[in-house]
């Protein structure tokens, strides 16, 4: 018999999942969350207005089934857009005479003081555990949610690209609740398997292997990474 031995069983080989299907997964998330409810749409606040500045023929496609990489360019687009919009309402409120970004940029921000903004931007911006009574506005903890959402998205994208899987891990672990809540249960139990057996099942010659393998780098250029399938 051609599977006599455990050999030709291929018990032996370890499967490993495909980070770009989880990138795929990860979008397909997002789109569930903010686009596909019907009630999603209709805040004026709702990522579905920025599809209506962004791509305004397109709305009928991105309500019913957008697809990766459209959904991949709206995040990092719309995403940039937020962020823009939080440096210009942030800085307006520091100082009166910076009433549009490039008035600020005139001032000519050293890197320090660029930094400091950026944290209490992140602050104010993006959802965290600590939401006050004051905050609880239901359009204010939504934006909160979709900036963090984007950002955990960008973040895993620019790991990805530039071959970290050390932090590429890190950010799966924020993913996988995110994925079970979606209904993705597949890819958050594969996650989690595969977190477990790296760091925990796998002798230290496997678990190096993985590591090296699972990203590759054929034409050896920065951020030019990409996942195995």
């Amino acid at each position: 018999s051609l599977e006599a031995t455990p050999w030709n069983h291929f018990q032996h080989v370890v499967f490993i999942p495909g980070l770009f299907h989880l990138k795929m997964a990860c979008a397909d998330a997002i789109w569930r969350i903010f686009l596909q409810p019907l009630a999603t749409r209709e805040d004026e606040t709702s990522l579905m207005r920025n599809i209506t500045q962004l791509r305004p023929k397109e709305t009928g496609i991105y309500c019913s089934k957008p697809g990766f990489r459209r959904m991949h360019q709206l995040i990092g687009h719309a995403g940039i857009c937020w962020r823009l919009d939080f440096w210009r309402v942030h800085v307006a409120g520091m100082d009166p005479s910076y009433a549009t970004l490039d008035a600020f940029a005139a001032s000519e921000p050293d890197l320090e003081k660029l930094k400091s903004i950026a944290n209490e931007i992140t602050l104010n911006y993006v959802a965290n555990h600590k939401l006050t009574p004051e905050q609880c506005d239901m359009q204010y903890e939504n934006t909160l949610l979709l900036n963090k959402y984007f950002l955990l998205y960008e973040e895993l994208s620019y790991l990805m690209n530039s071959g970290n899987i050390g932090r590429v891990e890190m950010s799966i672990v924020a993913w996988i609740p995110i994925l079970k809540a979606m209904g993705k249960h597949k890819y958050a139990t594969h996650m989690t398997n595969f977190l477990i057996n790296t760091h925990f099942v796998f002798p230290a010659g496997l678990k190096h292997t993985v590591h090296y393998h699972i990203l590759v780098n054929p034409t050896g250029k920065p951020t030019k990474w990409h996942a195995v399938d």
